[in-house]
């Protein structure tokens, strides 16, 4: 078996022979990522294959990365894995300019089982082969492991301005205010109010209504950024491209909704119907990306909703609970993301399965290309223990595949495809077979280190 060096590294790319795939960092620009000498026993320039970077290959992109030995080349060689280039966090897409601030400096990726905060030393013990296969895999490559952000209050609430601006560009026609703390709408209103009057003489009625919608969508975002900036919560590992979901969702794929108390009521019934129908939430989170690989995945453990009332888990810290409670009415999903994977849903068979730990929330805006962590119920962050949590999943699968089976107790259950069909997509197949079939395809691509670009659709 093949171990991490629990050491991270930084060295920039000096060639690309041929254009095949592959490049050397050159073992001269290579320190540790504190900036001390590597100490590294050899003399060659260590080898970097295109699979093992999350940034296509160029000559001068500096890296970071962590190494194995180099059992091709033989001797003192060695070669990068889980590489990611030292560029801004994705906070913005990536034909925009960097937001100013969210550059991160080299930074220290998790490596298979890293020492134990006090809050996760309950944590069951995940196998270490599985969780250096998680790093190979390299989920979420792009978003740094540790923050780097002004530490002025002024220089975080400018940079919080600045990211509000670039989600709502349309709102400075308004010459809408885009400081999230002691905002004042006053000059906003009243170009409202004289747009409004013009659409009307216009005979654009619609137009009203679209404006009032994206207005309304600019100063719930402006609410739960303040509520995210009061509570230290804008930060590159906070604030997550929406591409990366499949990423989290991975660590923590059992998920429980807050839903008005008004229709609690309609989600506790589809629990006690064998083959509901697909809620609209569930199909919300599968096109987000449009393909079924994702949506099978998501639907695996989240057929029918979870309301918060269901939650049967570690206890919610109080400030999560006030967090949770001031975001309800700010985002429009607000989820309780756990690695309860004995609650996978009512479909499985008898599942069995000794619980991981340690809970996110997340919140989500319909429209915004990002999700947020609003809180962990350790308080430590979005990436401790990360790994070993998608390593449980992946043990979990592996384990409980035959499970599967008490779909096919179902004659074609309901199941959303991508696309708008709620009906099956098991065609001659039983449920059980099919999904039987996904998840076997899930353990390949990822002992094949593939998994997250496939779940991505890329």
């Amino acid at each position: 078996m093949e171990t991490v060096v629990e050491q991270r590294y930084f060295g920039r790319i000096v060639s690309i022979p041929g254009n095949d795939g592959y490049a050397f960092i050159g073992i001269g620009t290579v320190t540790k990522d504190d900036g001390t000498n590597h100490g590294l026993k050899t003399r060659e320039d260590i080898f970097l294959h295109k699979d093992n970077c999350g940034s296509p290959l160029r000559v001068g992109m500096q890296i970071t990365f962590d190494i194995l030995p180099d059992k091709k080349r033989g001797g003192d060689a060695l070669c990068a894995i889980g590489a990611t280039e030292c560029t801004r966090a994705e906070l913005i897409p990536d034909d925009e300019s960097p937001i100013p601030g969210l550059v991160p400096s080299p930074k220290k990726t998790d490596v298979a089982i890293q020492m134990r905060i006090p809050a996760h030393a309950d944590m069951k013990d995940v196998p270490v082969e599985t969780v250096e296969k998680v790093i190979l895999n390299q989920p979420m490559p792009s978003v740094p492991r540790r923050s780097d952000l002004p530490t002025n209050e002024e220089g975080r609430k400018r940079l919080v301005e600045e990211f509000l601006a670039h989600l709502f560009p349309n709102m400075a026609n308004f010459n809408a205010d885009y400081r999230v703390i002691e905002s004042s709408d006053e000059e906003f209103n009243q170009l409202v109010d004289e747009a409004e009057e013009s659409y009307k003489a216009l005979g654009m009625l619609q137009e009203i209504e679209v404006m009032h919608s994206e207005i309304e969508r600019f100063k719930k975002m402006r609410g739960a950024l303040a509520l995210m900036l009061r509570d230290n919560l804008i930060r590159p590992d906070a604030v997550i491209p929406m591409k990366y979901l499949p990423d989290l969702f991975m660590a923590v794929p059992v998920w429980y909704h807050w839903v008005d108390s008004s229709i609690q009521d309609v989600f506790d019934a589809t629990w006690n119907i064998n083959d509901p129908g697909i809620h609209e939430r569930i199909t919300y989170f599968c096109d987000l990306f449009r393909n079924q690989v994702w949506c099978d995945t998501f639907q695996l453990f989240n057929r029918r909703v979870r309301t918060l009332r269901q939650y049967r888990g570690e206890l919610i810290p109080p400030a999560v609970a006030r967090r949770m409670r001031e975001a309800s009415g700010l985002f429009d999903h607000l989820i309780i993301a756990t690695p309860y994977h004995d609650e996978a849903g009512r479909d499985w068979q008898d599942i069995e399965w000794l619980r991981a730990i340690d809970p996110y929330v997340l919140g989500f805006k319909n429209g915004i290309p990002f999700f947020f962590v609003l809180a962990r119920f350790s308080d430590s962050g979005t990436f401790p223990l990360f790994n070993e949590l998608i390593a449980d999943t992946m043990e979990f699968l592996k384990t409980n595949i035959e499970k599967l089976d008490g779909f096919s107790e179902i004659t074609r259950p309901y199941w959303y495809h991508t696309g708008g069909n709620q009906r099956s997509v098991c065609l001659e197949d039983p449920a059980g077979d099919y999904l039987k079939d996904h998840v076997q395809e899930i353990l390949t691509h990822f002992e094949e280190g593939t998994l997250f670009n496939w779940l991505r659709g890329e």
